[in-house]
């Protein structure tokens, strides 16, 4: 692949796949350590078969300074690069390649970039929110940096909720409305992920405050974080539009509201 010179070392092939969110993900390398990383890093969202995406993957050089990932759809072949890989993959037939250097915040930036492209095309959403869950459905909550994802995420963990992720929670419409599932993508609580899939329950927009309370929000409101929240590594126009129309059918069909809540209890959990 241009601009990234591939280290690719002999060997037997090794092979991992991933599933998440639906999606599945098969790679197989002889580079050492690559296929290493990936079970030892998504153990937990291991999938069964070789079914769906397929990567050959090649070690490529570790570089200091990666920055952030770029996303390219151009007929029918994807693009995806940063620093420190690059993946080409022909969207008709599921295969392609990757170049990516032995790290787990490569592949776990790869995985980030690939994953969110997918949804976006399947009417969902890669939110930058916290997941809680709650007699069995999960809550989101969203905000800018700072308004208190890790905190509530925290909070509701010392109160007894499961936490899906305190960082990075995945939404799609499914059969009965949209559902939220587990990714392996975390924060500062630096959990392993939980996978699995769950009603939405609701979203809440974030505020700290001195006392809990949830009071209504307006649509444009919701519309400007939850795209702000949304994470979106492809700059084009198709890609705006179909970010724009996700987020106008989910706030037709979920509830959103506006959660002020003080980081000196988890009373909030009373009004979610």
């Amino acid at each position: 692949m241009a601009g990234m010179a591939a280290l690719k070392a002999p060997g037997r092939a090794a092979a991992y796949g991933l599933a998440i969110a639906g999606l599945n993900l098969y790679f197989k390398s002889d580079a050492p350590g690559i296929i290493n990383i990936l079970s030892g890093r998504y153990a937990r969202f291991a999938a069964k078969g070789k079914t769906g995406c397929s990567f050959n993957v090649v070690r490529g050089p570790r570089l200091q300074n990666p920055f952030r990932p770029a996303v390219k759809l151009e007929g029918r072949a994807l693009t995806l690069e940063r620093g420190d890989f690059q993946a080409g993959l022909d969207i008709r037939t599921g295969r392609g390649e990757l170049v990516a250097a032995p790290s787990e915040q490569t592949l776990d930036a790869f995985l980030r970039s690939f994953i969110s492209f997918q949804l976006l095309r399947s009417g969902g959403f890669m939110l930058h929110s916290a997941g809680l869950l709650k007699n069995g459905r999960a809550c989101l909550f969203l905000g800018k940096s700072g308004a208190g994802k890790s905190t509530i995420s925290r909070l509701g963990a010392a109160a007894g909720c499961e936490v899906i992720s305190d960082e990075i929670n995945l939404v799609l419409p499914g059969k009965g409305g949209y559902r939220v599932h587990g990714s392996p993508f975390w924060g500062e609580m630096r959990a392993d992920g939980r996978p699995g899939s769950w009603p939405l329950g609701g979203i809440f927009l974030l505020a700290k405050a001195r006392c809990n309370a949830t009071a209504s929000c307006g649509r444009g409101e919701a519309l400007r974080l939850l795209l702000r929240c949304a994470v979106n590594f492809e700059r084009s126009p198709a890609a705006a539009a179909l970010a724009l129309g996700n987020g106008a059918a989910l706030l037709a069909r979920a509830e959103f509201r506006r959660l002020e809540f003080s980081k000196a209890d988890c009373g909030f959990l009373e009004l979610i």
